[in-house]
């Protein structure tokens, strides 16, 4: 099994072997192959996100970016509200207690294949937008954060005050 390495890639068939090789994958379908938000199976609390920037689900285009500081603004699904448990999960996360492991890439696809994810590390939870859902807002600091110059270009990633979006307001804290 292949080790987890902080900035190196890894496809979510790989993933799914470092958390969860005794379940099947399966491609394109399932918890490990489609979803974007995974639990971590016998470890509650535990989660390994899937993030892939400019995505479009229905007609919901996420809005997510990265800053210099490895300051994370991010989306759950656009279904998902404040009430659900899963959410509450995550405005609750303890970095000292659980983990969340990020993976990213900035394209579904790069030269006609399949773009592999980027392990940019662990998460901590900042803060979410308490008046919106369906998605809901949320800003996570990427845990020991010095991602190098030859990473970002590999994986092209420019962060979010290089490019101009429009940027959600957060209203509040937890």
């Amino acid at each position: 099994m292949r080790a987890l390495i902080q900035y190196e890639d890894y496809s979510r068939e790989e993933v799914h072997a470092i958390f969860d090789a005794d379940s099947s994958f399966t491609p394109q379908a399932g918890t490990w192959g489609l979803q974007g938000i995974v639990k971590v199976p016998e470890r509650p609390g535990d989660y390994v996100f899937f993030v892939t920037f400019g995505k479009k689900q229905s007609d919901h285009e996420f809005d997510e970016d990265i800053t210099a500081e490895g300051v994370l603004r991010w989306q759950s699904q656009p279904k998902q509200r404040l009430r659900d448990r899963d959410i509450q999960e995550l405005i609750a996360h303890d970095e000292n207690k659980n983990s969340i492991y990020l993976f990213l890439r900035t394209a579904a696809s790069r030269l006609g294949l399949v773009a592999p994810y980027t392990y940019l590390g662990l998460l901590k939870y900042l803060v979410h937008d308490r008046d919106r859902d369906q998605p809901v807002y949320f800003t996570w600091q990427i845990l020991y954060w010095d991602i190098p110059a030859a990473v970002l270009q590999r994986m092209q990633l420019f962060f979010g005050n290089e490019a101009p979006k429009s940027e959600p307001p957060m209203s509040s804290v937890r």
